[in-house]
């Protein structure tokens, strides 16, 4: 499994996330309209204000996964000499693809892949780096066996 499959996991958990998201924000959105005012007006107005804080939270989340996704779409699955955004970086324990920050991606293999942002510490201790060179991450250093 390589770049397009990885690619392709990684698409469907943003579009996933943007599923929920927009779901969370009707249902909060629904919520808050349904909320008629009470006799206890201080206690409504707290409620929704806690109410838009949440909505406020779910769009800059949701403005994340829609800056994730646009950056997706800009990466491709042609092979890469040096450690740069799109390049899939292998170590002697992982692999590393230089994309989006999205984790470890559930893929079988000897190695875990982990998918991060170029913007990572860890992404830029490698940046620019090829097969054969060494970088370090926390204080641990690590040897590229291959960039693709």
């Amino acid at each position: 499994m390589k770049k397009k499959a990885w690619l392709e996991l990684m698409d469907a958990g943003v579009r996933d996330a943007l599923n929920r998201l927009q779901g969370d924000m009707a249902a909060l959105q629904e919520s808050r309209q349904a909320d008629t005012k009470s006799s206890a007006g201080d206690k409504h107005e707290t409620a929704r204000a806690m109410v838009d804080q949440e909505l406020q939270q779910l769009n800059q989340q949701r403005e994340k996964a829609l800056r994730n996704q646009s950056e997706m779409q800009q990466l491709t699955e042609a092979p890469c000499e040096v450690a740069a955004r799109g390049a899939a970086v292998e170590t002697e324990r992982i692999i590393y693809f230089i994309s989006i920050s999205f984790g470890k991606l559930p893929v079988e293999g000897p190695k875990p892949v982990y998918a991060l942002s170029p913007l990572s510490p860890a992404a830029q201790a490698m940046l620019g780096k090829r097969a054969g060179e060494d970088f370090e991450i926390n204080g641990a250093r690590h040897t590229i066996l291959k960039v693709y």
